[in-house]
């Protein structure tokens, strides 16, 4: 900054003694907020802190630059150790016939009768309706996350949504599937025709116990439409690896274009009987896993 830009502005606070004292008291709040600040970081990413001695503020400035480079790095070593990184895969690659189309299609009507945003906001029905294509064989289907119209929980839908929408779409989609379905609001839990719901909390591991027994380990399809943070998605996807029939899927929603590389790492430390890919979709990403033994 100039002498001439400092020289006017302080001018300009010396004739306004409110403006004085407004900076003053900015001043001392900003020295007292701003160490908390600081250490509240260090302290809650305990995993991603250098292990050093240091000041706050640049021990925090590290932490949060371990905290977005981490993943990306971890990517570039399993390149350089031999491990195939895969580019998003298209949603529509999953489109290669006829019956594939006709099947997205028709369940893009049940999306949109019902009110989900799978085939408006979003594009998923290219990837459901092939996957679930023979419908007489599928059996099980399991989605984590309801919606809920409680804007006192976190990754709500607004006032607008319907809670169990996409459940009583694939329930009309498949005739002879149970449909199960799991959320952290207990308020929007409930049962109908083939549907039956339950409480889980993703970011508690053990809360899926609670359900493992009902939704049984022959499950067709698990989808993850929860929370969308990594952690909740792992949970979920620890789960899902006991309860996937052979030939099953699991399918985890909304990824974000910054976490891409994360889930393109998972993908290339997957064992070679999981077939995963990482799909570029309208609006978001998904991560799309085939047990193939």
């Amino acid at each position: 900054m100039s002498s001439i830009v400092v020289t006017r502005v302080r001018r300009k606070l010396e004739a306004s003694p409110r403006a004085v004292q407004a900076m003053r008291a900015f001043w001392a709040v900003s020295q007292r907020v701003l160490p908390r600040s600081d250490t509240r970081i260090n302290e809650s990413f305990p995993m991603f802190t250098p292990y050093s001695a240091g000041s706050s503020r640049v021990r925090a400035q590290l932490t949060i630059q371990a905290v977005n480079e981490t993943f990306p790095l971890m990517l570039e070593l399993l390149s350089r150790t031999g491990r195939r990184i895969e580019d998003p895969v298209p949603i529509e690659a999953f489109i290669n016939s006829d019956d594939k189309r006709t099947a997205a299609d028709q369940l893009k009507v049940l999306y949109d009768r019902h009110g989900s945003d799978k085939a408006t906001d979003h594009d998923y029905h290219l990837l459901y309706g092939p996957i679930l294509a023979q419908r007489d064989s599928v059996t099980g289907l399991l989605e984590v996350g309801l919606g809920t119209n409680n804007s006192d929980v976190i990754s709500n839908m607004g006032i607008d949504g319907k809670p169990g929408a996409s459940l009583r779409a694939f329930r009309d989609f498949l005739p002879k599937a149970q449909i199960y379905g799991a959320d952290v609001d207990r308020r929007v839990l409930f049962s109908d025709e083939r549907i039956t719901t339950f409480f889980v909390d993703q970011t508690d591991p053990r809360s899926f116990d609670a359900i493992a027994d009902a939704v049984g380990d022959n499950l067709d399809l698990i989808i993850d439409d929860g929370l969308h943070s990594p952690n909740a998605n792992l949970a979920t996807l620890l789960f899902g690896l006991e309860r996937l029939k052979v030939g099953g899927w699991l399918v985890i929603e909304d990824i974000a274009p910054a976490a891409v590389p994360l889930w393109q790492a998972i993908v290339a430390m997957m064992p070679h009987q999981y077939d995963s890919h990482v799909v570029a979709a309208k609006g978001a990403f998904l991560f799309a896993m085939w047990r193939s033994a």
